[in-house]
């Protein structure tokens, strides 16, 4: 264990631990993760969910200490986690019945009431950007029981709302911390695997585990401490140097360095909804054209571009998912194969024999500018000639102004969002205003349905087929989540989060 700093800058966040968490932490192994915790992207950290300013940010440490109705797993699926199960009965209920026996880390029950108590609170924070939009769709919350709760939704959002009761808007305080006026952002206590021992601003968070939380026996590691780690080489040299033993979220660049060093594991797996993409200007020119939108996909060399910017470890993108997903439709695998000839064909058929000239403006990163350089050059090859345009503005300056043909994005798009948002009506991230009404009354009715309903793949199915045959965007691989640990780390998995960095606690332990 590495040595903490000087007693009197910590914070005295053991008032709730029962002693048995207070002697655990001074036993067994310690697992230590590299982070940065400077606040530079997301701001100051907070632990209070009430003081949560930006979507996302907060996720990996807190959700040890809080929980969530459900829970994320390795394989991207949800499963109960405080709560014992949750259905969509119709588009704007959920029904919640909670697990039995389950208490906050102060002894108070996870009751109906509490569950209620705590969302309302959250509802009413003064910092919504914090959450998901449809957190605030609920119109009621009924506690019908001691162990039962419905929510009500003003829309019809419930059943893209259910993967939400295992992110941030279900985290759920203590009501005994509240009425006690415990300041929350300091003093947090939530009813999940860990608690908050210490916390140091910009160098050190250190949680132990809950011996009251529900499935505590699956719970192996005693401690886990955050150390601040600013993002770039500094992740690799600190993982080198066994100042950690874990680093989630290294960019693919990466990858060459910790590769090759025998004491790492490395973990790459594609992430549901983060890909390499780029949205299309449909509204006139040749890009109007589905053949030409189609010979452009043919003329994309996935598998080139997978080995040569992600290092072999993405996965071409087929469909809206990836393989490992149960919503990954197979009638599309291979579907634009790489081929110039055809390319040329459908060009020619559109009447663009000679090729034409268009514009990529890619997000300003240096993945997204290498693979414009990329494409540039593959797509010369059946005569387009691309122009790359720089911008310090992307939202702006393409999806506003429209000052270029093409956008290009590594993006995080989870579920419906991947449809929603860049192909139907009055979305900002909609380029050049597409719309088509088949697509449309599509995705309107997969928003109806529940993710455990008969009919969602094949919904689902007839989605993707649409979007990637009649080529309304540019898909090309999925960027793969890189994590990589000391080879004294086992059993550890991340986690599929659209954020990115999540790490997957139980069973994890350490040799030696």
């Amino acid at each position: 264990m590495l040595a903490l700093v000087g007693a009197g800058a910590l914070l005295p966040t053991l008032a709730h631990v029962p002693p048995a968490a207070a002697e655990s932490s001074r036993s067994g192994s310690v697992l230590t993760v590299g982070a940065d915790l400077s606040g530079t992207a997301c701001g100051p950290i907070h632990f209070d969910p009430v003081q949560f300013t930006v979507a996302t940010c907060y996720m990996a440490y807190d959700w040890p200490i809080y929980g969530g109705l459900l829970r994320l797993t390795p394989s991207g699926a949800t499963v109960p986690d405080l709560a014992e199960s949750v259905t969509v009965p119709d588009p704007q209920t959920i029904d919640v019945q909670l697990r039995p026996g389950v208490v906050f880390s102060d002894g108070t029950p996870f009751t109906a009431d509490a569950v209620k108590a705590g969302l309302e609170r959250t509802i009413h924070t003064e910092h919504p950007a914090g959450f998901n939009a449809q957190l605030f769709d609920i119109s009621g919350i009924d506690a019908t029981g001691p162990r039962s709760l419905t929510l009500h939704f003003s829309q019809p959002v419930a059943n893209t709302f259910y993967a939400q009761l295992a992110d941030e808007e279900s985290f759920i305080v203590s009501p005994t911390a509240v009425a006690d006026n415990v300041d929350l952002d300091t003093h947090p206590v939530g009813a999940g695997p860990f608690l908050l021992k210490s916390f140091v601003p910009g160098q050190r968070i250190v949680l132990v585990k809950n011996p009251r939380y529900w499935d505590a026996k699956a719970i192996k590691l005693p401690e886990v401490d955050f150390v601040n780690v600013p993002a770039g080489p500094q992740q690799v040299n600190a993982l080198e140097s066994g100042l950690v033993q874990v680093v989630s979220g290294l960019p693919v660049s990466d990858l060459p360095a910790v590769r090759h060093n025998p004491s790492l594991h490395v973990q790459a797996t594609s992430q549901d909804g983060n890909f390499l993409w780029l949205p299309i200007c449909k509204s006139s020119g040749p890009l109007a054209d589905v053949r030409v939108r189609q010979a452009l996909n043919y003329a994309t060399d996935r598998s080139a571009i997978n080995k040569a910017l992600l290092y072999g470890v993405g996965e071409p993108v087929w469909g809206l998912y990836p393989k490992g997903s149960r919503l990954f439709d197979r009638s599309l695998a291979n579907i634009y194969a790489y081929n110039t000839s055809k390319a040329k064909q459908l060009l020619a058929a559109a009447g663009y024999a000679r090729g034409f000239t268009t514009s990529i403006m890619p997000l300003p990163t240096p993945l997204d500018n290498q693979l414009a350089q990329v494409l540039q050059a593959e797509w010369k090859k059946i005569g387009v000639n691309v122009q790359i345009m720089a911008t310090t503005n992307y939202v702006n300056d393409f999806y506003v102004r429209h000052l270029a043909s093409m956008g290009l994005i590594s993006s995080t798009r989870p579920g419906i969002q991947k449809v929603s948002g860049p192909y139907l009506p009055g979305s900002i991230g909609n380029a050049c205003s597409y719309s088509n009404p088949t697509l449309t009354q599509l995705v309107n009715q997969l928003g109806l349905l529940s993710p455990s309903s008969a009919r969602y793949k094949p919904l689902w199915d007839q989605v993707q087929s649409f979007v990637i045959r009649n080529a309304l965007s540019v898909y090309v691989d999925f960027v793969p989540a890189v994590t990589a640990f000391s080879k004294r780390v086992t059993n550890l998995h991340t986690l599929p989060y659209l954020g990115g960095g999540l790490l997957d606690y139980r069973g994890v332990t350490l040799r030696g």
